[in-house]
């Protein structure tokens, strides 16, 4: 017999997003060597980074197989944990100038440019299409600011990160200032597109919770109840944003549901919390030959002006802007759907939701 969070459990291992999954099995290997110290603040950060997990965890930490650039120090995290959506690595790095680095480093090989090289990587170990932009001002950390643009079906997908002169590693994400909170610094990536998604709850809350999620991901359907005892008790306080995070290049209709939650919200906002619950209803049945007319026929029974959902859904910048967030949440080491983030932390919301509706309580409670 399965236990309760089975669904949750065999679903997350089909969607891990297979970008992060091939960079930790190609990228990220590490030799059981010494970890050399990287400072207090920073294993504040690492802390406050990581996934915090309804379960106990075995966190150990080993030095890097590949060299960094001479300005850095790193180490290799390693969690493991029965809890899928808790275990993994991640590469934390600090820097001499100040920076934080926490996620996945890709070490690259090879003669010629940085974007060429950063081409032939994707490809050869990712077989997925990249055209790389680089912008050759020097950051702080004296790299380069890069944006991989993945090819899609769907239109260009941006995600960003530093990269060195050289063209040798290619940190996905953006080193962070030692000083800051990681967590605050999190939502401040998210903040625009936050303020696009569909939100409920309070006005001024005491906490926010981000849910990762995507309408076509089964174990989304199947975790999809889990914010709403939280909102019973505490919609007060608590405020609750859907972020729509289609997985484009592996669920067909995705990035369609996508589009109508958000022509809909954009004209009847009550009515899109009706419109995800019907989408998870019914979502073994849906398929991208069905997707279009099941949804423009939920806005016709909700008597949206059809003309103007007709042109929402097929607006490139609405598109696009559902695209950036995907990339932005890839580049801030959004692994999986659903994921959950309250208050800046990534919350393992446990059996049934049962953890995360205990440490949106501890929040409150403090």
């Amino acid at each position: 017999m399965r236990g309760a969070d089975a669904p949750f459990h065999c679903s997350v291992k089909k969607i891990v997003l297979s970008l992060v999954a091939m960079a930790l099995a190609v990228a990220v290997l590490a030799e059981d060597a010494p970890a050399p110290p990287l400072g207090d603040r920073a294993d504040k950060l690492i802390r406050d980074g990581l996934p915090i997990c309804s379960e106990p965890v075995k966190m150990t930490r080993v030095g890097l197989q590949h060299k960094l650039p001479v300005n850095m120090t790193g180490n290799v995290i390693r969690i493991e944990s029965e809890r899928q959506t808790c275990a993994g690595q991640w590469v934390a790095i600090v820097s001499r100038e100040g920076g934080f680095f926490l996620g996945i480093p890709w070490f690259i090989d090879g003669e010629g440019t940085p974007e060429a090289k950063v081409k032939k990587f994707a490809w050869t170990n990712l077989q997925q299409n990249f055209d790389p932009v680089i912008d050759r001002k020097l950051t702080r950390e004296s790299l380069y600011n890069i944006t991989l643009n993945q090819t899609t079906e769907h239109g260009k997908l941006p995600m960003t990160g530093e990269i060195d002169p050289a063209g040798g590693v290619l940190f996905f994400g953006h080193f962070y200032p030692l000083k800051e909170d990681i967590r605050e610094s999190r939502l401040k990536n998210f903040a625009p597109y936050i303020a696009q998604s569909p939100t409920t709850g309070a006005g001024a809350p005491t906490v926010t919770v981000i849910e990762f999620s995507d309408f076509e991901c089964p174990s989304c359907q199947h975790a999809s109840h889990y914010v709403q005892p939280i909102l019973e008790k505490y919609g007060d306080k608590v405020r609750y944003v859907r972020f729509d995070l289609p997985l484009v290049t592996m669920h067909p209709w995705a990035l369609s549901a996508a589009m109508a939650g958000r022509a809909i919200w954009m004209q009847k906002p009550a009515a899109f919390w009706e419109y995800k619950e019907q989408v998870y209803k019914n979502q073994e049945k849906l398929s991208a030959f069905t997707f279009d007319d099941f949804a423009r026929g939920f806005a016709s029974d909700h008597e949206l002006d059809l003309k103007k959902y007709d042109a929402d859904i097929a607006n490139a910048e609405i598109q696009q802007s559902i695209l950036n967030g995907l990339g932005t949440a890839f580049s801030s080491d959004i692994r999986a759907t659903p994921t959950y983030m309250v208050n800046g932390a990534i919350v393992e919301p446990g059996n049934e939701g049962k953890a995360l509706e205990s440490y949106v309580a501890g929040l409150i409670k403090k």
